[in-house]
């Protein structure tokens, strides 16, 4: 029998997930009515920017049943490097080429991890744990490891571009940086391609059962080589992003950031063992986990706690997905048993 559309919500973990953040903000603005303005609404998504733009690479990578630890470095090989071409040979010309070979770095390393993965046979978590250290020798060691300070001029201008500022009560300005549009545009490529294309689709199959996959006739390896080198160009522009809005390019910033963009896509209802996941709650996962790090502190939980709430947000996170998938295996075996 046919489940009702009531039935089928309940049994995504979005739908949860949306209830949590919806009762955490009320907490929150209960506690501290500063957090229930739109300058605060202003500052979580200039905050969860990156965060986002490097999570929804991430979720294409654990629908597919893989993992990239590298994804950090590759933002911070991408952005660093670029910066640094551009700023030895004077360029004083427009943003977008920075976009471009940053995004052609990402590239270069998604395309390096997608083959060691599928050509050797090495598992993802390995394999992107190797590609991590080579690019931080690289990067430290020959690139170099000064931060830039005096990044050129396109990115001191784009760093002042907003699409509004507001100014609470209290005479404090918070803007929304232009580079919003770069995470928008991320996002309804990503959604288009996942959603509507044949090989969004083949993703979610290769990570649902990648056996199955093969018999079905889908090209298992290109498929990985693809996620795995989008997903690189993805980071790569995200690296671009921080050093944008940050206004200068420290080659170490993005370090250990892969496990908080992890995090967020888990907690959004990916499951680690591929097939499972939706864009939508993602960008919750992410702005959960913003939440949590930008504004425990206005209702009086010290810094140092954040990573503990962080943490329990995980557990639970990935329990509900790891329910989910016990209870939808059970009524499988109910109906073939029927």
């Amino acid at each position: 029998m046919e489940k009702s559309k009531w039935k089928r919500l309940t049994e995504k973990n979005e739908f949860y997930l949306f209830f949590t953040v919806v009762a955490l903000i009320v907490i929150i603005s209960v506690i501290n009515p500063a957090f229930a303005t739109v300058s605060s609404v202003i500052d979580i998504l200039r905050a969860g920017i990156e965060l986002a733009i490097f999570a929804i690479g991430m979720f294409m990578i654990i629908v597919l049943g893989g993992i990239d630890v590298s994804c950090a470095s590759i933002g911070m090989f991408a952005m660093f490097t670029t910066t640094k071409i551009f700023y030895e040979a004077g360029y004083t010309g427009p943003l977008f080429p920075f976009y471009l070979v940053a995004a052609l770095f990402g590239l270069m390393w998604g395309l390096a991890n997608g083959v060691i993965i599928t050509s050797l046979k090495i598992p993802p978590m390995i394999a992107t744990l190797a590609t991590n250290g080579i690019m931080t020798g690289l990067l430290l060691f020959f690139i170099g490891s000064r931060e830039i300070s005096d990044v050129p001029h396109a990115i001191r201008v784009e760093n002042k571009n907003f699409l509004l500022t507001v100014t609470n009560e209290y005479g404090i300005s918070s803007s929304l940086p232009a580079t919003f549009l770069v995470l928008v545009g991320i996002v309804v490529v990503v959604y288009l391609l996942m959603r509507f294309t044949m090989l969004g689709r083949n993703i979610y199959a290769v990570g649902g059962d990648e056996t199955s996959a093969a018999r079905a006739g889908i090209n298992v390896k290109f498929t990985k080589i693809f996620t795995y080198a989008f997903a690189g160009i993805i980071f790569g522009i995200g690296g671009m992003v921080h050093t944008i809005m940050m206004a200068n390019s420290n080659p170490v910033d993005l370090t250990g950031n892969e496990m908080i963009t992890i995090a967020a896509v888990v907690i959004g209802g990916a499951r680690l063992t591929g097939g499972h996941g939706s864009i939508f709650g993602t960008l919750l996962g992410v702005f959960l986990v913003t939440i949590i790090n930008n504004s425990l502190i206005l209702i009086g939980i010290p810094s140092f706690w954040q990573r503990f709430v962080t943490g329990l947000v995980i557990v639970v996170g990935a329990s509900i997905s790891a329910y989910q998938a016990l209870r939808t295996q059970k009524q499988m075996n109910i109906e073939i048993a029927g």
